[in-house]
C-alpha cells in the first residue's frame, strides 16, 4: 500500500520548452495530461509548471510544431523539451467551412491559409486592408479613401454581370452581411452597385482574427454551394487557453496624409470669353469675333466639311490662379486601442476582448469611429459533449462627405469649378461666395455639408459538439448577424446664387434605416473510418439553413426651414423618395461528402450538395452541386525519399457552385407600383419590368489543377494552379417585346468563361538563433471571355462618370466602347488641317472608316472597343527579416494592365485647372488642342498598372522586462507609402464602381491615404 501511495503520489514537473533548431524559447506550447483535463500553457520564456504523476503522460503541442510526448518517471521534477518545427505544410490543418477541418494535403484545391501575424503588422482598421496582397488570385480594391474605406474582394475574376463578385464571409461558423447598401446618399438612386462607402466588413476589427482561409475555387462547394460561386473568406476568431491568464493591450497613433498632389494649372492667364458665359468651361471654341459665321466645331462646319477649329480667340486675360487642394485635404489623426484577456483551465477556456478606433479623413471634416466588444467561452461539459458560446457588438458611426458620383462631394465640387476662385473668400457675416455658375463651392461641403451613418451591429453563435464514440463527431450550430444602419444627409441652404436645382440649392436632408437580421443553423456529421492499415474513409454529411431579413425605409426632403437638420426641415418631400422596402428570403441545403485515403498519400473525394432558395420559383429552385477532387502526395513514395524535394503533392478538382446574388428577392415577380392617374388610384410595372417565373440560379462549372513543392526541408516552397470557371446560366437583362407592355425582364441567356494561373513562392533564406530572413510572393492571370449572349452587344446601365461599360460576345465582360482618334495607317493621330486631333467617322451601320478627297474623315462618329479594365496580371512580394530583437516586414503589391475611365482628368482640363490647359495657355500645345479632344471617349482611358508599397513595418521587442510585463513591443508602420504609376489622377486603385463586378471608373472618389502609425504593444 505504502508503495502504491508513493507511486500514486502527484508532484510538481516544471520545465522549459525551446525550439530544436536554434534553442529559443517557444511560449504559447499547450501541455495537457493524457487522459485528464489538466493542462497548462508555456509562458513568454517558454516556462511551464504542471501537476503530474509517476506514469502519466505529458502531450506538448503547438500550431507549426511536431506534437512531442514525454513520460513522467519518478525521479522527474524537471522535464525541459525541444520541439522541432513541422515545416511541411501539407500537414496544416485547415478551415473548410463552418466547423469542418481538414488537413491540407487531403485537399484538391488551392487554398490560402493568413495567420493573426501576418494580418496586423501595419495596424490596418479593416479586415479587407489586411488581406491585401497576401493572396494569390484575389484581387483587393479600396474603392475609396473614406476613413471607413469601402472595399471590394474578386476571386479569380468576375463571375456575374448583374450581381457581385465578392465571396461569402463566415466568421466562426456564422454566414455575416458584407452589405453596402447606400444609406447616406439614397439621393443618387441608379445603380445599386455603384456604392463606393463603407461594407461590413468594416466592422471585424483585425486584432480579434486568428486566422484567415480564403478558398478560391470549388472548395467550398459541397459546404456553401449556390452561395460559393465567388469564393468563400473563413474567419476563425481568437479563443482562450488553459493555463495562467494572459493580457494584451495595444495602442497607436495613426497619421493619415494625401499621398500624391496633383499638378494643378497655376499658369495665371485665361483665354477671352463671352462675359455672359462667366467662367464655366474656358476651354470652349469661342469665335473671335461676332462677324465670324462659320461657328466653331469639332472638325466639321454646318456643310458638313471637316477643317478644323476655325477662328479661336487666342486673347489672354490675367486671372489668378489657385490649388483647392489646399482647401480641401487635411492631415488625418487617429487611434487604434485594444485590450484583451485570455486563459482558463481544460475544462472552460475564455477570451475577451475590447477595441475603439478612430480614424481621421484626409477630407476635412471626415471620420470613423468603431468600439467593438468581443466575448467566446468554451466549455468541456463532460468526455463526449462540449460548447461554446461567443458574441461581438459593434457599434460605430461615420462623419463622411458625398463621395463620388455626385457633383457635390468634395472632390467633384473642386474638379468641376475653374480655379480662378479664392474659395476660402466670404461676406461681411461669413459666408462663403459663388464660384462657376450653378457650382457649389467645394469649402460649403467640407464646412456644412452632413452626411454619415450610425451601425449597430451583433454577431453571435452557439456551438455544441459531441463525440459519443470513437472517430464520430457531430457539430451544431447557431450563428447570428444582426445590425441596425441610420443613414443621415444634410445639405443647408446655399448662401449664395446661383447653384443648380439638382443640387439643392434650397438646401437637402434624408433619413434611412436599415434593419438586417440573418440567422444560420448548420449540423455537420463526421465519421472516420479506419478501413485497414493502409486504407481510410471520412464521411462527412450535414445541412444548413439560413434565414435573411432586411427592412429598409428612406425619405428626402427639400426647401429647408432654418436651425433643423433632420427631416422635419424638409417643406417639401421629394416625390418618390418616401419609401419602404423589405426583403426576405430562406436557403436551406444537404449535402454528402467522402473522402477515401491511401497510406496518407492519396486521397479522393466525392461530394454532392442539393440546395433550395426562396429566392426561386418552388418548381425550379432545388438545385444539385456536385464534385470530385484528388491529391497525391508525391514526396511519399520510397523514389522520393534520397531527393531534395521535401516535399511534392499533385492536386486537381472539379465542381460547381452557385450565384445568388443577380436579382433580388422578389425579381422572378412582375412587381407593380402605384400612382394617381385623374384622381384615381393606378398601377404601372415597377422598372417597366416584366417577371420571368422560370429563373434559376447562376452556376459556376470550374475545375483546376496543380502542385505544391517544397525544398530543403521545405525553407523553399512553391505552388502553382491552373484553373478554368465557366459560369452558366447567366442572368441578363434583356428588351422585351412591346406586346408584353413592358420594355425589359430578365432571363438565363448568358455564358462566360475565366481561366489562369497562380503561383505562390516562399523561402527562408537564412535561419539562425539571431539572423532569419524570409521572402514571398504571388502572381496570378485571368483571362475573362463572355462567350454566350442573346445579342453580339449591349451597353450597361449608365453610370454619372459617362463610362461607356460594354458586354461585347467573345471579349472581356466591362469593356469601354466609345468614340476614338482617327489615325493614320501608321497609327499616328491623323490630324485637322489646323493640326489638332480629331474625331473618327464613318458608316456606323458597317463601321467602315471614311475619308474626303483630302484625306480627312467625314460621316457619323464612330465607336469601338477603346479599353479593357481586366488587368493583365495582379502581383505582391515581399520580405520578413529578424535580427535579435529587431524586426523587418516590407510588402509590395501590384496590378499590371487594366485600363481605368478617368472622368475626373478630361473634366480638371475642361473647367480649366488642367495641366493640359496650362501647356495651351504657354503655347505648348496649339490653341483649340482641349476643345478638339475633349468629347472623344478614347481621351478618358488611361493605364491602370501600378505597383505600390503597401507594407512597411520596423518593431522591437524589449522581451520580459520585469515580473509584470512578459513583453514590451514598439512597432513604427506605413501603409500605401508609394506607388509606383503614370495615373492620371490620385490613385488608379480607387473605383467609383464600387461594388459593381464590372464597372471601374474614376470620377469624384477620395484619394488613399499614406498612412503611417507608432504603436505600443504589452503582455502580461
Amino acid at each position: 500500500m505504502l508503495t502504491l501511495g508513493a507511486f500514486a503520489q502527484t508532484k510538481t514537473i516544471t520545465g522549459t520548452v525551446k525550439n530544436k533548431a536554434d534553442g529559443i524559447p517557444i511560449p504559447g506550447i499547450t501541455i495537457t495530461l493524457d487522459g485528464t483535463f489538466k493542462g497548462s500553457v508555456s509562458d513568454l520564456d517558454g516556462k511551464y509548471s504542471i501537476s503530474a504523476s509517476t506514469g502519466d503522460v505529458l502531450t506538448f503541442s503547438y500550431l507549426g510544431f511536431a506534437t512531442s510526448k514525454v513520460k513522467v518517471t519518478a525521479n522527474s521534477s524537471t522535464i525541459n523539451v525541444g520541439m522541432s518545427e513541422e515545416l511541411n505544410t501539407l500537414n496544416e490543418v485547415v478551415v473548410m467551412g463552418s466547423t469542418i477541418r481538414t488537413t491540407r494535403k487531403e485537399m484538391g484545391n488551392a487554398v490560402t491559409s493568413i495567420k493573426s501575424s501576418d494580418l496586423v503588422k501595419t495596424q490596418p482598421n479593416g479586415l479587407a486592408s489586411a488581406l491585401q496582397g497576401k493572396i494569390a488570385g484575389a484581387q483587393i480594391t479600396q474603392n475609396s479613401g473614406d476613413p471607413s474605406g469601402g472595399f471590394s474582394i474578386k476571386l479569380r475574376g468576375t463571375s456575374s454581370i448583374l450581381g457581385g463578385s465578392d465571396p461569402l464571409y463566415v466568421i466562426d461558423g456564422v454566414v455575416i452581411s458584407n452589405s453596402s447598401a447606400n444609406i447616406s446618399n439614397p439621393e443618387i438612386g441608379g445603380n445599386t452597385n455603384l456604392v463606393i462607402g463603407q461594407n461590413r466588413t468594416s466592422d471585424i476589427n483585425p486584432n480579434d482574427i486568428e486566422s484567415v482561409e480564403v478558398l478560391n475555387g470549388g472548395a467550398a462547394a459541397a459546404i456553401y454551394g449556390s452561395r460559393a460561386a465567388n469564393g468563400v473568406v473563413i474567419i476563425s476568431t481568437k479563443k482562450g487557453k488553459a493555463g495562467k491568464d494572459s493580457y494584451t493591450f495595444s495602442t497607436s497613433l495613426v497619421v493619415n496624409s494625401l499621398r500624391k498632389k496633383l499638378d494643378v494649372n497655376l499658369v495665371n492667364k485665361q483665354f477671352e470669353i463671352p462675359a455672359a458665359s462667366g467662367a464655366l468651361f474656358p476651354i470652349t471654341g469661342f469665335p473671335a469675333s461676332s462677324a465670324t459665321t462659320v461657328p466653331v466645331s469639332r472638325g466639321l462646319n454646318q456643310a458638313g466639311v471637316p477643317q478644323g477649329l476655325t477662328n479661336m480667340d487666342t486673347r489672354l486675360k490675367n486671372v489668378t490662379r489657385y490649388d483647392f487642394q489646399d482647401d480641401i485635404f487635411t492631415t488625418g489623426i487617429g487611434t487604434d486601442t485594444y485590450f484583451s484577456v485570455a486563459g482558463g483551465n481544460t475544462n472552460t477556456k475564455y477570451f475577451a476582448s475590447v477595441g475603439y478606433l478612430e480614424n481621421g479623413g484626409i477630407v476635412k471634416n471626415t471620420d470613423f469611429k468603431r468600439l467593438g466588444l468581443n466575448l467566446k467561452v468554451q466549455n468541456k461539459i463532460n468526455e463526449k459533449l462540449s460548447a461554446s458560446f461567443g458574441v461581438n457588438y459593434v457599434t460605430s458611426r461615420s462623419e463622411d462627405k458625398p463621395d463620388g458620383n455626385v457633383f457635390y462631394s468634395p472632390m467633384n465640387s473642386s474638379t468641376i469649378n475653374n480655379n480662378i476662385y479664392d474659395i476660402s473668400t466670404r461676406d461681411g457675416n461669413g459666408n462663403l461666395l459663388a464660384v462657376d455658375p450653378g457650382r457649389v463651392n467645394p469649402l460649403s461641403v467640407i464646412e456644412t455639408f452632413k452626411f454619415g451613418q450610425q451601425t449597430d451591429r451583433v454577431i453571435a453563435n452557439v456551438l455544441l459538439n459531441y463525440k459519443p464514440f470513437k472517430n464520430f463527431n457531430a457539430d451544431f450550430i447557431v450563428g447570428l448577424d444582426n445590425f441596425n444602419q441610420k443613414g443621415f444627409g444634410f445639405i443647408p441652404r446655399f448662401p449664395y446664387a446661383p447653384v443648380n436645382v439638382g443640387t439643392y440649392n434650397d438646401g437637402f436632408v434624408s433619413e434611412t434605416d436599415n434593419k438586417v437580421y440573418q440567422l444560420n443553423n448548420d449540423l455537420n456529421l463526421r465519421y472516420v473510418w479506419n478501413i485497414s492499415k493502409d486504407f481510410t474513409a471520412t464521411t462527412y454529411a450535414g445541412y444548413n439553413v439560413q434565414y435573411y431579413r432586411d427592412k429598409l425605409f428612406s425619405v428626402q426632403g427639400r426647401d429647408l426651414k432654418p436651425f433643423i437638420e433632420n427631416i422635419n426641415a424638409a417643406n417639401t418631400i421629394i416625390g418618390g423618395s418616401a419609401s419602404s422596402a423589405e426583403t426576405n428570403y430562406n436557403l436551406w441545403g444537404v449535402y454528402l461528402q467522402e473522402t477515401f485515403g491511401y497510406k496518407n498519400k492519396l486521397f479522393v473525394t466525392a461530394a454532392i450538395r442539393q440546395d433550395a432558395s426562396t429566392i426561386f420559383s418552388a418548381d425550379v429552385r432545388r438545385q444539385i452541386y456536385p464534385k470530385v477532387s484528388g491529391s497525391y502526395v508525391l514526396s511519399s513514395e520510397e523514389f522520393m525519399k534520397d531527393s531534395k524535394v521535401s516535399t511534392a503533392r499533385l492536386r486537381a478538382s472539379w465542381g460547381e457552385s452557385g450565384n445568388l446574388t443577380a436579382i433580388g428577392a422578389y425579381s422572378r415577380f412582375t412587381n407593380y407600383s402605384t400612382g394617381n392617374l385623374f384622381g384615381q388610384t393606378s398601377f404601372t410595372l415597377a422598372g417597366n419590368s416584366r417577371g420571368n417565373l422560370g429563373l434559376i440560379p447562376e452556376r459556376n462549372v470550374s475545375y483546376e489543377v496543380g502542385a505544391d513543392f517544397g525544398f530543403f526541408n521545405d525553407r523553399l516552397t512553391l505552388s502553382g494552379t491552373y484553373y478554368k470557371a465557366d459560369i452558366k446560366d447567366l442572368l441578363l437583362r434583356v428588351q422585351a417585346a412591346p406586346s408584353t407592355g413592358a420594355t425589359s425582364s430578365i432571363e438565363n441567356l448568358g455564358e462566360m468563361t475565366n481561366k489562369g494561373l497562380e503561383f505562390t513562392v516562399k523561402g527562408i533564406v537564412v535561419k539562425s538563433e539571431d539572423f532569419n530572413v524570409e521572402i514571398y510572393g504571388n502572381m496570378s492571370r485571368n483571362r475573362n471571355e463572355v462567350t454566350k449572349l442573346n445579342q453580339p452587344f449591349f451597353l450597361l446601365d449608365s453610370n454619372p462618370a459617362g463610362a461607356p461599360i460594354a458586354v461585347q460576345l467573345n471579349r472581356p465582360v466591362g469593356t469601354y466602347f466609345g468614340s476614338y482618334y482617327a489615325r493614320n495607317p501608321d497609327g499616328s493621330l491623323l490630324l485637322m488641317p489646323d493640326g489638332l486631333p480629331q474625331t473618327e467617322r464613318g458608316n456606323t451601320a458597317t463601321g467602315v472608316i471614311q475619308r474626303n478627297a483630302n484625306g480627312q474623315p467625314f460621316g457619323d462618329v464612330l465607336n469601338k472597343e477603346i479599353g479593357d479594365p481586366n488587368p493583365d496580371f495582379i502581383y505582391a512580394f515581399g520580405t520578413n527579416v529578424n535580427y535579435k530583437k529587431w524586426g523587418l516586414s516590407v510588402l509590395l503589391d501590384g496590378v499590371s494592365g487594366g485600363d481605368i475611365w478617368d472622368a475626373d482628368y478630361r473634366t480638371r482640363q475642361g473647367t480649366g485647372a488642367g495641366q493640359l490647359v496650362a501647356q495651351e495657355l504657354r503655347g505648348e500645345l496649339p490653341r483649340g488642342y482641349v476643345y478638339s479632344i475633349y468629347n472623344i471617349q478614347e481621351f478618358r482611358i488611361v493605364d491602370g498598372s501600378y505597383l505600390k508599397l503597401r507594407e512597411v513595418s520596423i518593431n522591437y521587442s524589449f522581451g520580459k522586462m520585469n515580473n509584470f510585463f512578459e513583453d514590451f513591443t514598439i512597432n513604427l508602420s506605413g501603409r500605401n507609402l508609394y506607388s509606383w504609376d503614370k495615373f492620371t489622377s490620385y490613385d488608379p486603385e480607387v473605383n467609383s464602381g464600387g461594388q459593381s463586378a464590372v464597372a471601374r471608373y474614376n470620377f469624384g472618389t477620395i484619394p488613399i491615404p499614406r498612412t503611417v502609425a507608432l504603436a505600443l504593444k504589452f503582455k502580461f
